[in-house]
């Protein structure tokens, strides 16, 4: 029996790596989806099964969806992220979600029409092609196509539909696309460049008030108090050889963010301008798609997307204010569907224009 698309998971966006600033290029199926025609003018409609794939750095999940845009079939493994596990692992894990996926739909793989397989770690033309030939030896599906992670979280997000969707997990990005299928993207160049209002931004904004406490530079906080429990210190002096540690990895960094949250919400000043700052920031990046797609009097949905969001209005007030300045009849919200059905919708869409223009054709 098929299951109705479910709204539901948001998506950990991890830190983009440095090879992000490649720019993204927008794939002929999100233009197709946004103007809603194909070739001739003819809306989507062709019959069959599509697998949807999303893959980042700790899970890979996998939906096969119908024509009529009803999942039948779900499944998830592990990581799939390349520049974490490497080719042959991710391999592994995007094979055995989506038999998963086919297996829960009561079908074999190779009754699969159209697949497209969404990952973390791809943004560079080199990574792009070394993952695209995997693909097509792995999965066993005739026409595959590989987008990066925030393509298929922008059209799962926004249904297909012409916005803006502002991913912050471990990293931070915003990505839209207007009715004419132009699509554009701001943020996303790693942490040491960006990734402004990031769970990494705030936890390092959270680390440097510590630090200025400890100097006598800014008021006390419950930060200090918190950070110390989840790190194992006694003072800020023994920070540097925990944070500075060669295998510290970002997003257990990033994972203190939640710590600004909890004492945000017990009223710590100095933790409540850290989130109202990230929300501003994150406004910037929205800002930044909005005016360079000439949306800005436009009615459209803001995707709010990430484990950030968590912190609500803490943080989103300030997003608001900064982004309602510009776009006054943007709404905000979090995403429609999930990047699986966001992808599934990509699949759809490529078996309709029969894979004549890639992703690889464009980068």
């Amino acid at each position: 029996m098929g299951k109705p698309i479910s709204q539901e998971e948001e998506k950990e966006t991890e830190s983009p790596s440095k090879d992000a600033a490649v720019k993204v290029a927008p794939h002929q199926a999100i233009k197709l989806l946004v103007t809603g025609r194909t070739g001739a003018g003819r809306r989507v409609s062709t019959a069959g099964y599509f697998l949807g794939v999303d893959g980042g750095g700790t899970k890979t999940q996998a939906v096969v969806m119908d024509s009529s845009g009803r999942v039948l079939g779900e499944g998830a493994s592990g990581a799939s992220n390349p520049l974490r596990v490497g080719i042959d692992q991710a391999m592994e894990n995007i094979v055995s979600s989506a038999a998963q996926a086919a297996e829960d739909a009561g079908l074999r793989i190779n009754q699969i029409k159209a697949a497209v397989v969404a990952l973390a770690g791809i943004s560079h033309p080199i990574h792009f092609h070394a993952v695209k030939q995997a693909l097509d030896s792995a999965l066993g599906v005739r026409d595959i196509e590989l987008v990066t992670d925030a393509q298929a979280a922008l059209v799962g997000a926004l249904d297909g539909e012409a916005g803006v969707i502002i991913i912050a997990g471990t990293g931070s990005i915003a990505l839209g696309v207007n009715r004419a299928g132009e699509m554009v993207r701001s943020g996303g160049w790693g942490p040491e460049l960006s990734d402004e209002g990031s769970g990494y931004d705030i936890a390092r904004r959270a680390l440097r008030a510590v630090a200025a406490e400890f100097d006598g530079r800014s008021p006390s906080t419950k930060l200090s108090e918190l950070i110390f429990r989840r790190l194992g210190v006694e003072t800020a002096a023994d920070l540097p050889g925990v944070i500075y540690s060669s295998n510290r990895d970002p997003v257990e960094i990033a994972s203190l963010a939640e710590l600004v949250t909890e004492a945000a919400e017990a009223g710590d000043e100095v933790a409540t301008s850290i989130l109202a700052a990230a929300g501003t920031e994150l406004g910037h990046l929205a800002v930044s798609v909005i005016e360079r797609l000439r949306m800005a009097s436009c009615v459209f949905r803001i995707a709010l997307v990430g484990s950030v969001f968590k912190a609500g209005d803490l943080l989103i007030s300030a997003l608001k204010t900064r982004v309602l300045a510009v776009a006054p009849s943007a709404e905000l919200g979090p995403p429609l569907f999930p990047p699986t059905v966001g992808a599934a919708r990509l699949a759809q869409s490529l078996a309709e224009t029969d894979g004549s223009q890639t992703l690889a054709d464009q980068i």
